[in-house]
């Protein structure tokens, strides 16, 4: 898919229909898709599989499996070990939660499209455009 055009007397007929079309199978996804989303959890450990963490979409920690063996650790290196599967687990969650993301999503948006940074570009371009027209288009 090309760019969008921020001039609307540049647009074609027919890709304002395209674009609502995609509009319409992202809103559908998004809510089919939520609960899948607010479901996935993402896995950590730390102390050599001492300790394990379970972590939701949403980062929150969910459970925390301390061995035996982990208790024969210092405080302080518990506390690092512990802090340390608890990142992982919220990662692993993250990266699971964003490639969920990014195969329901990739065929409706275009390539490279996915993440902020792109979105917020597009979004300029266009904001750009109408600051510079006074609103009115070209």
């Amino acid at each position: 898919m090309e760019d969008l055009d921020p001039n609307p007397a540049n647009w074609r007929h027919g890709e304002l229909e395209k674009d609502a079309e995609r509009a319409a199978r992202i809103m559908a996804w998004v809510e089919q898709g939520q609960h899948e989303l607010e479901s996935l959890t993402g896995e950590g450990e730390g102390g050599d599989g001492r300790i394990k963490v379970t972590a939701g979409s949403d980062g929150r920690v969910l459970d925390v499996v301390i061995t035996p063996r982990a208790m024969r650790l210092d405080s302080r290196t518990l506390a690092e070990e512990l802090l340390t599967a608890v990142r992982r687990a919220q990662d692993d969650a993250e990266r699971k939660g964003m490639a969920l993301l990014g195969e329901a999503l990739g065929e409706v948006l275009p390539t490279g499209a996915f993440g902020a940074e792109p979105v917020e570009e597009r979004y300029a371009r266009l904001l750009d455009h109408f600051d510079r027209s006074g609103g009115t288009g070209p």
